[in-house]
């Protein structure tokens, strides 16, 4: 079973995301800001990393990245940026800082856990 690291600060989002992966087979540790992730991660592996772009606690989604990427444990790990901010061209950005793929909320729950599993596969 793959395990997904989901750092989202809405409650409500980090719930749904967190039934949908769990419905679709996935183990999530879930978390509300950055800095208690980065903890997690530094004593454990996820496959993949669902990571807000604006999160609370000073630590960013894209300071996650940079220590997730800097970190040998986890350097090869896939890391995908949550955002409600997703407006065209921003898609290519989150790409050129380094995270494998972006996530735009809202998204459908109907087809959420097919669409990941394909941006899964393209990596």
């Amino acid at each position: 079973m793959q395990t997904i690291c989901l750092i989202e600060d809405d409650k409500i989002t980090r719930k749904l995301f967190v039934l949908l992966l769990q419905r679709a087979g996935f183990h999530v540790e879930d978390f509300g800001d950055g800095n208690s992730a980065l903890s997690w991660l530094s004593s454990h592996t996820a496959d993949v990393i669902l990571s807000n772009i604006v999160l609370p606690e000073g630590i960013s989604g894209k300071d996650v990245l940079t220590k997730v990427r800097s970190a040998s444990n986890a350097a090869q790990t896939l890391v995908f940026a949550l955002t409600s901010f997703a407006r065209r061209g921003e898609r290519e950005q989150y790409i050129e800082m380094g995270f494998d793929g972006c996530i735009a909320k809202p998204i459908d729950p109907q087809t959420f856990a097919e669409d990941f599993r394909a941006m899964m596969q393209k990596k």
